[in-house]
C-alpha cells in the first residue's frame, strides 16, 4: 500500500468507530474496512496528475480523504447533510485538514486542498465547465449505475481528457454472477449522459468490497 494511504490506515486503526446512526451496512461504518478496500481500488485505477478531483457520494469521506492524502485537490460532496457532518467531526479528530464550503467554484481554483460540501451530486451549477479531472463514486447502490440523472453534471465538468470512475458491487441481493451480469448490463445500455465507457473490470482481491469498476470518459 502505497505510504500515504498507510498513514491514514493507521490513523483510523489507532481511532476505531462505527457509524451506526446511517448505515447497517457493516463494511462501510467500520472506518479501517472502507479504507483498506478504497486504497486497493486507487492502487488499481488511473489517476491523473496533480488534478482536481470530486467525488461523488462521498459519504463519511473515505475516499475523499485518501484522495487527498494522495496529494490531489479533492471534493467531497454528499447529500445525507447529518452522516457527512459525523464524518467530518472524525475527520476533525483525527487532525486531517479541511474545509465546508458551499461554494465549490472556489475549491476549484484550489491546489492540494480537501473540501467537503452536503449537497445532492445534481446540484453541481457552482462548478465551471470542464473543470474538474476525474470525478469518483465509491460503493454506489446497483440502481445507480444506469442513473443518469444522479450524474447528469458530471459530462459538463470534467476537463475533455478526464474521466468518470465508480465501483459498484451491484444488487446487494443477487448473487456474485448474477450482479456482475447485472452491471455490466446497466453500465453497457444506461451510462450516464455525454460519457462513454471505455473500462470495466472486476478486482479479485479479498480486501476489496467493491469489486465492480466502471470508468466512463468524455463521449
Amino acid at each position: 500500500m502505497n505510504s500515504k494511504l498507510e498513514r491514514i490506515l493507521r490513523l483510523v486503526q489507532e481511532n476505531p468507530v462505527e457509524f451506526t446512526r446511517f448505515s447497517g451496512d457493516l463494511q462501510q461504518i467500520n472506518p479501517e474496512s472502507r479504507v483498506v478496500s478504497i486504497s486497493n481500488i486507487l492502487e488499481r485505477v488511473k489517476l491523473p496528475e496533480h488534478s482536481t478531483i470530486l467525488d461523488i457520494g462521498t459519504g463519511y469521506g473515505y475516499g475523499a480523504v485518501l484522495l487527498s492524502a494522495l496529494g490531489y485537490n479533492v471534493m467531497g460532496v454528499e447529500l445525507n447533510r447529518d452522516k457527512l457532518e459525523e464524518g467530518m467531526d472524525y475527520w476533525k479528530r483525527l487532525g486531517i485538514d479541511f474545509e465546508q464550503t458551499e461554494d465549490l467554484s472556489l475549491a476549484t481554483s484550489s491546489s492540494g486542498k480537501l473540501y467537503f460540501s452536503a449537497r445532492d451530486s445534481k446540484n453541481l451549477g457552482d462548478i465551471p465547465n470542464q473543470s474538474i479531472d476525474m470525478v469518483t463514486a465509491f460503493y454506489i447502490s446497483g440502481y445507480m449505475t444506469g442513473e443518469k440523472g444522479a450524474f447528469r453534471e458530471v459530462g459538463r465538468i470534467l476537463d475533455e481528457h478526464g474521466n468518470f470512475t465508480m465501483t459498484t458491487e451491484g444488487p446487494i441481493q443477487l448473487p456474485q454472477f448474477l450482479r456482475g451480469l447485472a452491471v455490466n448490463l446497466a453500465s453497457r445500455f444506461l451510462g450516464p449522459s455525454d460519457l462513454r465507457l471505455t473500462s470495466r473490470f472486476t478486482i479479485n482481491d479479498s480486501q476489496v468490497y467493491d469489486k465492480f469498476v466502471l470508468v466512463y470518459d468524455k463521449a
